[in-house]
């Protein structure tokens, strides 16, 4: 049995469709649903496994420190969403009011209105956007517009409608040049494509966990690097953001609940710990620690990277020689390929009824996807765009 067949018996959607959405939500795993289950069936049995649910946080911080290459799983937080994370580490950094913050136009929509509001409440002078062209951002449209008083660049590191994967290394060059920070929001990365931290130079990296990690919704992850770990001020925390919490009890090896929590000053942990605030939704962390763990089974092996580039390859191509218009850069692109069409959601429709699932966006056909894919289901896709463009 080939590696593909084998990563293919452990995803049941593949034996009733085509699934190429990976950049809205990925499948899941027999295994996802089988820890998902055993959780459940452990807690239905003997009550609830707390000390088991902690164990796996701690266990899944580890595995996204893997994934994105950082030093230490203490540079790692663990919140119920990327939004949340997001807005974690935002109300957490010392503004002064001549800053500006610059965006992409790529980013996703949730990355822009966290700083019009810093902007509007006066945190911050300005909110400044990169212009696009042509499915991507330049790095000069970011140099025109980057001065000293920039204090974050928040940069999609692929951007979810054109699939342009962002020269994160140059980019952070270049904050960094002007004494900024450069922010990543990784979803449409982390899973699919190599990631390195410490090499690309990212201050700040965050992400969640249902699309290329392959894991249920409501798991997400925040790098912070260590040396700015110190520099941040918490606006808002709870009982998992404070020094002595839970997590460090159970580290310790102490009695959870021995000793009362000091109630009459904040502490601030001084690992990421201090973007946690609130009790974790504990099953989707099994269940993406359960994803991360397959992923990584075969990420370390090369095969996975390398087979879904030739895929993507295979999409351009085909879609180039239908006649479509791909606004996917060639040059600098992870697992996304959109092409223009003025009747998307027709096309999603005529697709899904012959079990091919893509994403219908503003003007655009979205396909994504992922290592457990294979070149036949590609070709059965652009088989039936064709067939499409012939009924029209």
């Amino acid at each position: 049995m080939s590696w593909l067949d084998e990563v293919r018996r452990e995803i049941p959607i593949v034996s009733r469709k085509v699934y190429l959405d990976n950049a809205g939500a990925g499948p899941l795993t027999t295994n996802v649903i089988a820890e998902i289950n055993g959780f459940l069936e452990l807690w239905r049995l003997e009550g609830e496994p707390w000390e088991l649910a902690l164990e796996r946080i701690v266990e899944s911080k580890g595995e996204f420190c893997n994934f994105i290459k950082c030093s230490s799983e203490e540079e790692i937080a663990a919140l119920p969403g990327a939004t949340y994370a997001y807005n974690s580490f935002l109300s957490s950094i010392k503004f002064s009011r001549n800053d500006n913050i610059v965006l992409s136009e790529l980013n996703f929509p949730t990355s822009f209105f966290s700083p019009h509001t810093l902007r509007n409440r006066q945190f911050v002078k300005e909110v400044r956007i990169a212009k696009s062209r042509n499915g991507r951002v330049l790095i000069e449209e970011y140099e025109k517009i980057i001065d000293d008083n920039t204090r974050l660049v928040i940069v999609d590191y692929v951007s979810w409608l054109t699939g342009y994967k962002q020269d994160i290394r140059t980019l952070s060059s270049i904050v960094h040049e002007h004494g900024g920070l450069l922010v990543t929001d990784a979803f449409h990365a982390v899973g699919v494509i190599p990631i390195n931290v410490v090499k690309e130079g990212i201050d700040v990296l965050f992400t969640g966990s249902y699309k290329w990690l392959m894991g249920p919704h409501g798991a997400a992850f925040i790098y912070v690097k260590k040396e700015l770990l110190d520099e941040l001020e918490p606006m808002f925390s709870g009982w998992m953001g404070i020094e002595d919490n839970v997590i460090r009890r159970l580290i310790e090896r102490e009695r959870l609940f021995e000793r009362p929590f000091n109630i009459y000053e904040y502490r601030k942990p001084r690992n990421a710990e201090q973007l946690e605030w609130g009790t974790w939704p504990i099953l989707s962390f099994i269940g993406t620690l359960s994803s991360m763990r397959f992923l990584r089974k075969y990420e370390s092996t090369e095969k996975y990277s390398s087979h879904t580039s030739k895929l993507v390859e295979r999409l351009i191509d085909g879609l180039s020689m239908l006649g479509y218009k791909v606004i996917t850069p060639e040059d600098s692109h992870a697992a996304i390929v959109s092409f223009e069409t003025k009747n998307s959601y027709e096309i999603a429709e005529f697709l899904r009824n012959h079990k091919i699932i893509v994403s219908p966006r503003p003007g655009l056909i979205r396909v994504s996807p992922h290592f457990y894919n294979t070149m036949e289901e590609i070709n059965y896709f652009l088989e039936k765009l064709s067939l499409f463009n012939r009924t029209k």
